[in-house]
C-alpha cells in the first residue's frame, strides 16, 4: 500500500508544466515538471541525509509529494 495514495487516477495525453513524468531519459528529465521536482529534492537533501529515523525521512518525502500536488494547477506523478 502506498504511504500517499494517488491523487488521480484518470489518464492524460497532455501533462501540464507541474505533472512529474516517471521516466527516464532526456524528454522526461527536461520537461519542467521535473526539473521543479529535483529543485524541491536538492532543497530538502541535507535535512533527508542528516535525519536519524525512518519516519523522519518519511516525512520529508511526503513533504515534497504535497508540495507538488499544491500547486497550481496541481501536480501529478504520471507514468507512462
Amino acid at each position: 500500500k502506498p504511504l500517499i495514495p494517488p491523487s488521480d487516477t484518470t489518464h492524460t495525453t497532455s501533462p501540464h508544466n507541474n505533472d512529474v513524468l516517471c521516466g527516464r531519459g532526456g524528454t522526461i528529465n527536461a520537461h519542467p515538471g521535473n526539473e521543479q521536482y529535483r529543485k524541491f529534492v536538492e532543497r530538502k537533501k541535507r535535512v533527508y541525509l542528516t535525519a536519524r529515523f525512518k519516519r523522519e525521512k518519511r516525512l520529508i518525502a511526503s513533504s515534497i509529494v504535497e508540495e507538488i500536488r499544491n500547486l497550481d494547477p496541481p501536480g501529478r506523478f504520471l507514468q507512462k
